[in-house]
């Protein structure tokens, strides 16, 4: 099952100034109770302590959606356990375990993120024993920033997702996005791209937004069998990455702009 365009495979690079603005992997299994209650999380963090030293308890919210807007939220107990610099946290939850780069803080590349993430889903099974997996994504959101008339993306983005950008319509767009879903065999991808602000500050960029997941539950938790899917996802992503922008995007990244 394809995803649409034929996307070559392209070795990896690291740049020295990528747009990558976050970049976080999630498992969601049935809920363990035990992880709600602080006195069990002892051996889970002593697992990991030396490389996720820093604690702390958060609530995560979700919302109930109504016909006229939210009509309520619920609160779950969530901890999240960092390295020193900030650079990568954990967040534990009695449903899912999230591993999330703060690139703003340093971001390497993917070989680091598996590399911890082998440790705290080690220490997960060991201590907790998941029983199944029933969700695994992986997500990278990147934002090319300039404040550049529509149709000039066509010298940074591939011209096939530009659309009416490079059209009739380009010279009177403050903002366009548009999502594209793709189902394939070993799960979902979902992309959303185009030209809008983002972040704090409201930067106006171009928005390469990558969330490739699947909600077909297993029960193979081994650590092996995570990876190995987070792997796939990641091979993919990354061409269809490199295929979104152009030579001169890429010679921006690998010098900085």
């Amino acid at each position: 099952m394809t995803y649409g365009p034929d996307i070559p495979t392209v070795e990896h690079e690291v740049f020295d100034n990528p747009p990558l603005k976050a970049m976080l992997g999630q498992v969601r299994f049935p809920p363990v109770l035990r992880i709600a209650d602080l006195p069990s999380l002892v051996p889970f963090q002593d697992a990991i302590r030396h490389e996720f030293p820093t604690f702390a308890q958060e609530q995560q919210f979700s919302f109930l959606l109504g016909p006229q807007a939210p009509q309520g939220a619920s609160a779950q107990q969530a901890f999240r356990f960092s390295t020193s610099d900030g650079a990568w946290s954990v967040v534990l939850n009695p449903e899912a375990l999230t591993l999330e780069a703060d690139v703003a803080v340093r971001y390497t590349d993917y070989d680091e993120f598996i590399d911890r993430l082998r440790l705290v889903w080690g220490a997960t099974l060991e201590h907790f024993g998941p029983s199944q997996v029933l969700r695994q994504g992986l997500r990278y959101v990147d934002h090319l920033e300039d404040n550049r008339p529509a149709a000039d993306w066509a010298s940074l983005i591939n011209s096939d997702l530009l659309g009416p950008l490079v059209g009739v319509f380009g010279a009177g767009v403050a903002q366009s996005v548009s999502e594209l879903r793709f189902p394939r065999e070993d799960g979902v991808l979902v992309f959303k791209h185009g030209m809008l602000p983002l972040g704090t500050e409201g930067k106006m960029g171009y928005l390469l937004d990558f969330d490739y997941f699947t909600e077909d539950s297993s029960e193979d938790t081994s650590v092996d069998a995570i990876v190995n899917r987070f792997d796939r996802y990641h091979e993919l992503l990354y061409s269809f990455f490199r295929w979104c922008v152009t030579d001169e995007a890429l010679e921006g990244f690998r010098r900085g702009r």
